[in-house]
């Protein structure tokens, strides 16, 4: 009986234990799942917290009041509302009778962009910085007008270091490309990429990168092929580093087809544009690109596109030239769709629908698309990119209705259908990015 008694003990004792090392168990178990839930449930709070804030600053009507912040990589964020970077874009820095000093041009749409509450940090030109009927081959030094254009910049702008040098140099808030006047000098910012910590500039030259006369002068076709070779280097470098900077492409010539580079004209301007276009618009799949160029305007040659304010869309239609190497121009063209943003960066100098000398006779006959001088300001978030086109006077459309070119009385009649030609883009408009 005792033995029982001590048996029933031994096996009551046993139960006690296991169940108490069970509870233990179970407890540890629970507590685990427990913070294991809370920190999901934290990092998706956190996750939607640090959401919120690139919401709250996505644009410049929000998160007004708020601190400056700075994202993991020490970068400052738009959490207070403002930009991560406000860029300005110009061209053809050059003057002409009839037209104000580019000075004074340059000067008043910067003044029109701070009055709209810009605050510009960063300046492209375009290329040409002087005017001459006959010295128009890459002859003549751009350095005067560069140093006028420093000053203006300086008074309008004056957080921008605009010191001297190219982008390399003391003067890295300030870049200049090569137009087709201009002598290449050391004031000259070398073709190639540049990267900056929320944004890429591309700079295409004139001269031996993407000359203008293309077809009209030996050699060109080599040199647009190896600069096209090598932008599509560094573009495929950034695509399979995952890139997420938008990029700005800042050239002087132009891609799309004109009468410029047709039968009608002698020079065959952009006759191997396609070279470039396939680069950007096969990149663009991946990488966020704007295309920048000045060039066309006199005589009328973008007037099918706006005239003054040409400006197309991703998934819009562009014509591009094709070439042949036995041909020094083209009547053909292909009908393209764009995977890019592409437009004028806006001319400061003169704008004609005719040639000089028609002008200066009153330009009787002329009047087509807009004429208007102007200069582009990119305002770059976390996730978008707002456009805005100003003139002297404020904020002008970004794209103007196209219209027929009427020089020579209609030089690119029968040779460009009014079906290609653009419509009314107003101004701001804004880019969704990475």
């Amino acid at each position: 009986m005792k033995n029982k008694k001590r048996i029933t003990l031994i096996i009551v004792l046993l139960i006690a234990v296991l169940t108490a090392s069970f509870g233990i168990l179970y407890g540890h178990k629970l507590r685990n799942e427990d913070m294991k839930r809370a920190g999901e449930s934290g990092a998706e709070q956190q996750l939607g917290s640090e959401e919120n804030m690139r919401d709250a600053g996505a644009g410049p009507e929000s998160g007004a009041g708020m601190d400056d912040a700075a994202d993991k990589d020490g970068k400052k964020s738009d959490a207070d509302g403002g930009p991560l970077a406000t860029l300005f874009f110009a061209s053809d820095y050059q003057y002409e009778e009839g037209f104000d000093e580019p000075s004074v041009t340059l000067a008043n749409i910067l003044k029109a962009a701070k009055a709209d509450g810009k605050k510009i940090d960063k300046v492209i030109i375009c290329g040409d910085y002087t005017n001459d009927d006959v010295l128009h081959d890459y002859q003549l030094s751009p350095d005067e007008s560069i140093e006028e254009i420093r000053r203006v910049v300086s008074e309008e702008c004056p957080g921008i270091n605009t010191g001297s040098g190219n982008a390399g140099g003391s003067g890295k808030d300030i870049l200049f490309v090569q137009g087709n006047h201009d002598r290449m000098t050391e004031q000259i910012t070398p073709t190639g990429l540049y990267e900056f910590d929320d944004y890429l500039i591309y700079v295409l030259n004139t001269e031996e990168d993407f000359p203008w006369k293309q077809g009209k002068t030996s050699g060109c076709l080599d040199k647009v092929r190896r600069s096209s070779a090598a932008m599509k280097e560094s573009f495929d470098e950034l695509i399979q580093k995952g890139e997420t900077r938008p990029v700005f492409i800042a050239g002087h010539v132009p891609l799309h087809f004109t009468a410029r580079t047709s039968s009608r004209h002698t020079t065959g301007d952009n006759l191997y544009s396609s070279l470039i276009f396939n680069v950007v618009n096969d990149a663009a799949k991946s990488l966020d690109i704007v295309y920048l160029f000045g060039h066309d305007h006199s005589k009328g040659w973008d007037c099918y596109l706006g005239g003054s304010s040409v400006y197309l869309a991703k998934g819009d239609d562009i014509l591009i030239p094709v070439f042949s190497e036995e041909e020094v121009n083209t009547d053909d063209y292909s009908k393209e769709t764009l995977n890019f943003t592409y437009m004028n960066a806006g001319y400061v100098g003169y704008y004609m629908n005719c040639a000089n000398s028609e002008y200066v006779n009153g330009g009787e006959g002329y009047h087509a698309a807009d004429e208007t001088l102007t200069g582009t300001v990119f305002e770059i978030y976390k996730g978008k990119i707002v456009i805005t086109r100003y003139d002297a006077d404020g904020k002008h459309v970004l794209g103007h209705d196209g219209e027929g070119d009427p020089y020579k009385g209609g030089i690119d009649e029968g040779l460009i259908p009014a079906s290609c030609y653009s419509g009314h883009m107003g101004s701001p408009q804004t880019l969704q990015v990475k």
